[in-house]
């Protein structure tokens, strides 16, 4: 009866320690992110990581906007089972997040079951944190990185039960863009007597009155053939007096940073040397060089 009494008892005290409150251990280059303790099941939502996510397309596709705390996360889970005579008595799932930020790697865990360690590339980093609880990992970047750099680590989460083990590859995102500068520019496609030329115009502000106008040389048969792409453009071509040339004019609206393109195809006279008069745009608040005659080279 003795023995009894005192396995039950010891039972009552197992089950009372197991439901002790976990510390969890911190660094200087992490923190745990506190959220519910609820198990994580299907109907239970996934508690927040506390950053703004989106999800990663690939490093050359995606980019970290001016002054955006958006970041670009790839995430995985790994369910692990063990005990009992089919190794399935106990079970435990752990999810990640990793993304980069403008100076760090980050990387966040979070399992059913409490783990104890983060190791990474074989060394322990001290990370540890409740059941359902975000744990995170910051690795600074190295001075001088690019987008696409691809950061490669081996995780083992340890602790209540077996290791989840992971292997993560991602290319870094890099910053976005910031801003064009106002550029224009010519070149000569096709020369002999079936010519093509193609301008293109970008702008650093939008602009409502711009004008691209230039000529064409020894100009024969029906008007020339122009395609403009971007901006919202219209064309329009005259002969100047009794001449052989032709003039080009390109007007209307185009966004800041918008890039126009100007193909122009037409038939001429003659072939070789320059195939085109001096181009130029104009418009408010543009200072552009004039593109002189394009030469067939």
């Amino acid at each position: 009866m003795k023995k009894i009494i005192l396995t039950l008892a010891m039972g009552i005290l197992l089950m009372s320690c197991s439901n002790e409150p976990i510390a969890l251990e911190t660094s200087t280059t992490a923190k745990v992110v506190p959220t519910s303790k609820t198990l994580i099941t299907a109907s239970t939502t996934m508690p927040s990581s506390g950053y703004s996510l989106s999800t990663y397309e690939s490093c050359t596709t995606n980019c970290i906007a001016a002054e955006s705390s958006t970041y670009f996360e790839k995430t995985d889970s790994k369910i692990v089972s063990w005990g009992g005579l089919n190794n399935d008595k106990f079970s435990k799932t752990i999810y990640i997040k990793y993304f980069n930020t403008r100076t760090e790697f980050k990387l966040l865990v979070l399992s059913t079951e409490k783990f104890a360690d983060l190791v990474i590339n074989g060394a322990s980093v001290g990370i540890g944190a409740a059941a359902n609880t975000w744990g995170e990992y910051s690795i600074p970047l190295e001075s001088g990185w690019k987008a696409c750099d691809t950061k490669s680590i081996h995780l083992q989460v340890a602790g209540d039960g077996p290791q989840g083990v992971f292997d993560i590859n991602y290319g870094l995102v890099g910053m976005c863009a910031s801003g064009c500068e106002t550029v224009f520019s010519g070149k000569a496609i096709s020369c002999g007597t079936s010519r093509e030329v193609e301008y293109t115009f970008t702008s650093k502000e939008a602009i409502s009155n711009l004008k691209i106008q230039g000529g064409l040389t020894n100009f024969t048969g029906a008007n020339a053939t122009v395609t403009v792409t971007g901006g919202t453009l219209n064309a329009s071509q005259r002969t100047p007096g009794g001449s052989s040339n032709r003039v080009i004019t390109v007007e209307g609206s185009v966004d800041a940073c918008e890039k126009i393109t100007i193909n122009i195809k037409w038939d001429s006279s003659n072939s070789g040397g320059v195939i085109t008069g001096s181009w130029s745009a104009s418009g408010t608040g543009i200072t552009v060089d004039e593109i002189l005659g394009l030469e067939c080279r």
